[in-house]
């Protein structure tokens, strides 16, 4: 009885501690500690130094400069959605490409996915959640995951319909994907001095549709850019389910 009563409270306090995850300052100062811990005392900072024609050049550069986003607010647009999916049950195997620091992470096991069966894989990684590699040649065996999130990494691929044919292959049969692009407004086009990337603009969900080909079926959840928002900076997301 004893052990029964010990077990339900710890799951209590866990559970407390998970809801406690989808406050942005807590989530923040969390990660904050951790990437701390890791990076400046452990010294576990590491890079993907493997060359491939299929990343872009900047790559790397340009998400260093993004490592400070350790509430990664951002996500939560594909993770929100994910996680009232009712076919999707919370023990799910997850795969987040990109996540860049555990912002990301922390925000899945706040919505309720377990922390045993969630990853990450990133150009950069201190995090003993996220594996270093590529998404275009994932070091998964095919049919490994449940959920695979492409948050905002698309751009940083010169070949993106071979990213997706890696998604597809690591997920399992009507597996699900999550992908967030970022849109850059017409207004910015004309003053931007620095493309991150591949210099692609993806303008709408067919565009990225097109990367999966004859995979999507059904369709979830997605936002397209309309008419009145072209002018400024938006994103464009979708979330589908897949057929091999």
């Amino acid at each position: 009885m004893k052990d029964h009563n010990s077990h339900k409270y710890k799951g209590i306090l866990q559970g407390f501690f998970h809801q406690l995850l989808l406050v942005d300052l807590v989530r923040y100062f969390i990660s904050r500690i951790r990437f701390i811990y890791f990076v400046k005392f452990r010294r576990k900072l590491r890079t993907f130094e493997q060359k491939t024609d299929s990343i872009a050049e900047n790559t790397i550069f340009h998400n260093m400069k993004g490592l400070s986003d350790y509430a990664a607010v951002r996500p939560l647009m594909l993770i929100k959605p994910l996680s009232v999916i009712e076919s999707l049950s919370k023990d799910a195997k997850i795969l987040t490409i990109g996540p860049r620091t555990e912002g990301e992470i922390f925000s899945l096991i706040g919505n309720g996915f377990l922390p045993k069966n969630i990853r990450g894989l990133d150009l950069i990684s201190y995090s003993p959640w996220v594996d270093l590699g590529d998404m275009h040649n994932m070091p998964y065996d095919d049919n490994s995951f449940d959920v695979t999130i492409l948050g905002w990494v698309i751009a940083y691929s010169h070949s993106p319909e071979l990213a997706a044919k890696e998604v597809v292959r690591v997920l399992k049969p009507g597996g699900i994907v999550a992908v967030g692009v970022e849109y850059t407004g017409t207004e910015e086009q004309s003053t931007i001095s620095y493309v991150a990337g591949a210099g692609r603009q993806t303008k709408s969900v067919e565009q990225v549709k097109k990367y999966f080909e004859n995979h999507v079926d059904h369709m979830y959840f997605n936002h397209d850019i309309t008419e009145e928002r072209k002018p400024v900076k938006g994103s464009v997301i979708l979330i589908f389910s897949t057929k091999k």
